[in-house]
């Protein structure tokens, strides 16, 4: 999640410093990259395999779109149809997640540290998701007068993240685990 915060605000933070005829390529790059945290982050948090299954394929997939995409299209001001399609898939993965979780699970979800990192994503790409469907439609001035909303669900996952982080750093580890033998149950009655 570090490399990720950090690669990102480095991507957000020399937007426009790049030449607008390589902003095409970093808008792939960007979505690209965020896909693959995104979808890593929920196959890694994933234990059924038909689930990891079908993040590995639908990536596949993706890959393969967001490639011909990039091929076939023209300047926009955002990739707006790899975008939706990010969320949609990124979003089906939640579902499947959840439904995975308390499926299988006894523990309260909210202190697993994957909760975090999952609802964050789930608030980001679902909050941006229409004004980034919309972005091609938008003129200019309705953009710069929009775009600065996307701010919040970012602030909010960043949020989540540090949650998520708290609750990593509070996990036992499995050496931890190993030094402290169990106490035996010995009631008798």
């Amino acid at each position: 999640m570090f490399v990720y915060s950090i690669l990102f605000f480095l991507f957000l933070n020399y937007y426009y410093d790049i030449p607008k005829s390589y902003r095409k390529i970093q808008q792939t790059i960007y979505t690209s990259l965020e896909y693959s945290t995104f979808a890593f982050v929920l196959w890694k948090s994933t234990l059924e395999k038909r689930i990891r299954h079908i993040i590995l394929f639908s990536s596949i997939l993706f890959f393969s779109f967001i490639l011909i995409y990039f091929l076939y299209t023209g300047k926009q001001k955002i990739d707006s149809v790899p975008v939706g399609i990010e969320t949609i898939l990124i979003t089906l993965y939640s579902i499947l997640y959840f439904r995975q979780y308390f499926k299988n699970s006894l523990s309260p979800i909210t202190t697993n540290p994957d909760f975090y990192l999952i609802i964050g994503i789930f608030i980001y790409l679902g909050s941006t998701f229409f004004l980034n469907i919309l972005a091609n439609n938008l003129t200019d001035e309705q953009w710069s007068q929009y775009w600065h909303l996307t701010y919040i669900p970012e602030m909010i996952k960043n949020l989540l993240f540090a949650i998520s982080l708290l609750f990593y750093h509070k996990r036992p580890t499995k050496k931890s685990q190993a030094l402290s033998p169990e106490i035996p149950y010995l009631d008798m009655i």
